[in-house]
């Protein structure tokens, strides 16, 4: 069995933060682990329940007594006779499913057992094989790992990391690093994550959508526009303006495509971009399906190139009884300024129906910029809340969302559910 540390002194990061604070940092690698492993998009979990030996005799092929024996042993080493389990069932499991950014397992999924035993702080993480056509799950032989919080002195905690076997240890360089990685990478990612007593002001990303549905998604439409790239016209930088865009739209379809599956709807929503900017966010949204078009005060040079398909109109949007939009499933601000806490109010007074979405990136309220209340939170967070809170007095049921575009502010707020009657 190989075995690696990483350090981490009471006296520097301060012990309330541990045990509490290892456990916190498992959950960051086990539900997450795209911030760490960059080839992954993310990880479900399912199966979550309370087990002992005799539950992964059935989980893990119970024909394979010597693995099982393998693995008890890793479970149960170090142990001292005080730290002897008292439970019925030691050991919290779940499965989880990695979800790779460009799918190289064809149907095949790459599955984990996740072993968490709060008594003795320790997680396992157990690869296997799953075969739906004979109904049979098998543990792989390599790739089995643990990671234990130690206490070897009063001054110190630390992080060992504990391998089965390094003998046949296969890396794929996407589900399964190299073994080196775990040390050299993860390990300090741990302690790190260990040590902070911050947490974040907002949800996960994509906490309101399927992730293995957004990564495909994602990936098919990457590759559909990234030749927007080497014909941009504008001055922004093509990359970031393009793969964001890219991004924005792919949320948006996995959205409505969850929304038209909840609400047995077969018509792809209609839309309208208030505050279009370079129009792209339209185009991609009009060449997938759905009908609608963008609004933005001035036009740009690259709106010419996407063809008479993607509507454009060049105009000043007053908040009026002339721009209600009462035909519009959607209405749609991203980085929209001062059109930004217009847009709920707007979506409310066009329709019963018509719903929302902003993504707001400067600070404004109804009359110019927005002046903080408080000073107990972020004023991006701050300002989120506001959005939020004129779609509640506007009727509608709001829920933020964290995106993956490469941006600072790309927290977007929109009204999820019907509103409830008056």
């Amino acid at each position: 069995m190989n075995k690696n540390t990483a350090e981490l002194p009471l006296k520097e990061h301060g012990c309330k933060r541990l045990p509490e604070g290892f456990w916190s940092a498992v959950e960051v690698w086990v539900k997450k682990p795209h911030v760490v492993n960059k080839r992954l998009c993310g990880a479900t979990e399912t199966e979550s329940r309370d087990v002992d030996i005799e539950d992964l005799r059935i989980l893990l092929d119970k024909n394979d007594e010597e693995s099982l024996q393998d693995v008890f042993l890793l479970l149960c080493s170090g142990v001292s006779p005080s730290n002897i389990h008292q439970k019925d069932k030691p050991w919290s499991s779940t499965v989880r499913t990695f979800i790779p950014k460009v799918n190289c397992y064809g149907a095949k999924q790459q599955k984990e057992v996740v072993l968490k035993d709060s008594d003795r702080q320790h997680v396992t993480f157990l690869p296997f094989e799953e075969d739906a056509a004979a109904g049979r799950v098998s543990l792989k032989k390599c790739n089995i790992y643990q990671i234990r919080l130690c206490s070897p002195g009063s001054e110190r905690w630390v992080l060992e990391l504990h391998v089965l076997t390094s003998d046949g240890w296969f890396s794929d360089g996407v589900a399964y690093p190299k073994l080196p990685w775990l040390s050299s990478d993860l390990l300090p990612k741990l302690v790190r994550w260990a040590a902070e007593s911050k947490s974040s002001e907002f949800k996960s990303t994509l906490s309101l959508l399927p992730v293995e549905k957004y990564s495909l998604m994602y990936q098919q439409l990457k590759e559909k526009y990234k030749s927007m790239v080497k014909v941009w016209p504008e001055v922004t930088d093509p990359e970031k303006f393009v793969f964001e865009d890219v991004a924005i739209a792919t949320y948006l379809l996995v959205l409505w495509a969850e929304e038209r599956t909840a609400e047995s709807l077969s018509a792809p929503q209609s839309f309208v971009d208030l505050g279009c900017g370079n129009g792209l966010l339209v185009h991609i949204l009009t060449n997938e399906g759905h009908p609608g078009k963008g609004i933005d005060v001035r036009r740009r040079r690259i709106w010419d190139m996407y063809g008479p398909q993607t509507v454009l109109e060049e105009k000043a949007i007053t908040p009026s009884e002339s721009f209600l939009f009462p035909g519009t499933d959607w209405l749609i601000g991203n980085h929209s300024d001062e059109l930004t806490p217009w847009i709920p109010v707007i979506a409310a007074r066009s329709s019963y129906s018509c719903r929302f979405f902003v993504l707001p990136c400067c600070f404004f309220n109804f009359y110019g910029k927005y002046q903080r209340r408080q000073c107990k939170k972020s004023q991006y967070k701050e300002y989120i809340n506001f959005i939020a809170e004129v779609g509640q007095v506007c009727g509608f049921d709001t829920e933020e969302d964290c995106l993956r575009i490469p941006s600072t502010k790309r927290v977007g707020v929109q009204r999820l559910d019907k509103r409830p009657s008056s």
